[in-house]
């Protein structure tokens, strides 16, 4: 099992790995350790683990890069499991709906992290086994292919492209600013600059026909980024806006 740690703490970085390694079965295993977010962000783009693992008291769960990358990427959704001291239960569950499989507070026995992080394993390969698809109007998303039909017809997109898709068609109605785009797709804000997420946004519409005709279309909000409206969407209310981590698929190269 290869997994890719978060922390600044050695100590833990050796408990974790003499836990990750039990088990009469467990085959090879490579622990990669990370000491900031866009240093792991920069691995997980180029290689795949069987598992993340989080030590929340480094990480900073409502602006947190990877989670808002992973969200929106099709082959990088490896189970997240997060460690840490949490003042309360309701901290606890702001982890598992930014999308983590598993949550132990410190200090945690080795074999229970052991037993949660395969059994995190199993459920998302048993996710993976049913594809992710959304339908909006005439369009058709499949996140396991990478695919967007409109009218039953494919489309091809590039896999920035498609992410931006699944952002925006999950989400439809949902305000978000540049930043949000940023970290979504690229993983990092500062990793693009505006004019690059215009082209995209423009590529996008153009591809997709985005428009009156097809009752489905990508608005710019002036002064805060962009949403999708759907059908009466815009007529039913005002526009709801995205928090901080937005959730939504594989930069291109």
């Amino acid at each position: 099992m290869d997994y890719a740690l978060l922390t600044r703490d050695l100590r833990l970085a050796d408990r974790i790995a003499d836990s990750l390694g039990r088990g009469a079965h467990c085959g090879e295993r490579r622990g990669d350790r990370f000491a900031d977010e866009l240093t792991m962000l920069r691995a997980l783009r180029h290689r795949p683990y069987d598992l993340i693992v989080f030590d929340a008291r480094c990480v900073n769960a409502t602006h947190n890069p990877v989670l808002s990358w992973r969200a929106c990427h099709a082959d990088s959704r490896a189970p997240v499991v997060v460690v840490g001291s949490f003042d309360g239960p309701a901290e606890m569950f702001l982890w598992y709906d930014l999308g983590a499989a598993d949550v132990l507070t410190l200090p945690f026995d080795p074999n229970e992290l052991y037993v949660r992080a395969t059994l995190a394993r199993r459920g998302q390969a048993r996710a993976a086994s049913a594809p992710a698809r959304l339908s909006v109007g005439p369009y058709a998303l499949d996140r396991d292919t990478g695919t967007v039909k409109l009218h039953g017809g494919a489309i091809a997109l590039t896999s920035r492209e498609f992410a931006m898709a699944w952002l925006f068609f999950s989400n439809p109605g949902t305000c978000f600013n540049r930043g949000q785009v940023a970290k979504s797709i690229w993983g990092n804000y500062r990793d693009c600059a505006d004019r690059t997420i215009e082209q995209h946004i423009y590529k996008l519409r153009k591809k997709l026909s985005l428009g009156i005709a097809n009752d489905v279309a990508l608005r710019t909000v002036y002064g805060f980024g962009y949403k999708l409206e759907v059908g009466s969407c815009s007529d039913a209310h005002e526009p709801e806006f995205a928090a901080p981590t937005a959730a939504g698929p594989h930069p291109a190269a």
